[in-house]
């Protein structure tokens, strides 16, 4: 039985006593950080208590992939893509920043970017 997932729009992060919501597009990646993700957006980064999982199933996924067990990169923000050490990848980002990709997930970034 496959039931839809929900994809979702937005996050609520607790910041403090604070609720901070933040839209899904405004994510650049999200990084494991033992029970809890962290969130990256480009004007800060806000810890979630979430698996990965959730978030690979519930985050739009011709956006968003995992490229790495640690790692769930935003596909419109990377500016390049190379080879590093072998099979390992690096990917750039447009903010300067430098991720890791397992030769799994450069595979399914490809499928997703359709290269």
């Amino acid at each position: 039985a496959s039931t839809a997932v929900e994809i979702i729009d937005r996050i609520a992060v607790k910041v403090g006593s604070k609720i901070h919501v933040i839209a899904v597009p405004d994510i650049l990646y999200l990084q494991a950080e033992g029970d809890y993700v962290m969130i990256h957006t480009a004007d800060g980064r806000y810890l979630k208590e979430q698996t990965m999982k959730y978030f690979e199933q519930h985050l739009p996924g011709n956006k968003f992939v995992r490229v790495h067990r640690s790692c769930i990169v935003n596909v419109e923000i990377i500016s390049r893509v190379e080879l590093y050490e072998k099979q390992n990848y690096l990917l750039s980002l447009q903010n300067g920043q430098k991720i890791k990709a397992s030769t799994t997930g450069y595979k399914l970034l490809k499928k997703t970017l359709s290269l």
